[in-house]
């Protein structure tokens, strides 16, 4: 079971989580051929990555990989200096480490991606399986 961000009054106390740093979020193409269908694969088949389908369509990779940066108390080392994509996280958005709030599908495995694929875009499930089949 997920733990939920422990939050103080005005915000979030990262240095008793910082799940933000131990992980990356990239925004990938919804699937349209067959070529995009073998590059989500290709993530679903890494360790330590997942898919995901967010309540707004989006679909993204996770690859959970604990930034470089962070010390054994979960500050940031070069926190005056960070990139900009950590300057602009705002605990506002924080989920902690529960996104079961903005995930409608989770793909850990090739059997998950070609079930949802399967009954929610039939068309391009089965271009898919006769062009792999061929391969």
């Amino acid at each position: 079971m997920a733990k939920t961000k422990k939050k103080k009054k005005q915000g979030v106390d990262c240095s008793d989580c910082a799940v933000c740093c131990t992980y990356l979020n990239i925004v990938v193409e919804r699937p349209n051929d067959v070529e995009d269908v073998e590059t989500l694969l290709s993530y679903v088949y890494h360790k330590n990555a997942d898919l995901c389908l967010d309540e707004d369509g989006d679909w993204s990779v996770v690859f959970h990989n604990r930034c470089k940066q962070l010390d054994k108390n979960n500050l940031c080392k070069i926190y005056e200096r960070r990139p900009y994509i950590c300057r602009a996280f705002s605990e506002k958005n924080c989920h902690g480490d529960d996104f079961s709030e903005s995930v409608r599908k989770h793909f850990s495995n090739e059997k998950d991606l070609m079930d949802y694929l399967g009954k929610k875009r039939p068309a391009l499930y089965r271009k898919f399986r006769s062009a792999y089949s061929v391969r």
